[in-house]
């Protein structure tokens, strides 16, 4: 039985608004919450299945400043992954995430279109991500 958490309820919660953002046009505002959906999945693995600590979280993204706290999170779940699920797709997963941090960033922070394409792109690849964030 997969333990509760106000993480993975808060992901699954924003995976559900990425598809009403796409609909009404706000495409921006999909890659946003598509990425944190998948972050906050990441969050819980980290503290539910991994066992760690917000702690030692702090402390890790503090003593690895050079990439950044979710890179760090990000191969931390990376490599748990590889080497504690058989059947998880660890390299679409890596790929996938890295994908959709960047259509975040253009959606958050460029000052470029970021169109019905990029959307799609982003609930894609959320999916992908949760799919297999959901099997381990």
């Amino acid at each position: 039985m997969k333990t509760f958490s106000h993480l993975s309820n808060k992901s699954d919660l924003l995976l559900s608004a990425t598809n009403y953002l796409h609909d009404k046009g706000f495409y921006p505002a999909v890659a946003h919450c598509s990425y944190y959906s998948c972050y906050q999945k990441l969050k819980h693995i980290w503290l539910y299945d991994m066992r760690r600590t917000e702690q030692e979280l702090s402390s890790q993204k503090g003593n690895n400043y050079r990439i950044g706290s979710h890179n760090f999170l990000i191969n931390e779940i990376y490599n748990h992954i590889k080497l504690n699920c058989k059947n998880c797709d660890y390299r679409t997963f890596y790929t996938s995430i890295i994908s959709l941090k960047k259509l975040r960033v253009k959606a958050d922070y460029e000052n470029s279109l970021f169109d019905y394409d990029d959307s799609r792109k982003s609930k894609i690849l959320c999916n992908t991500i949760i799919s297999i964030l959901k099997t381990h």
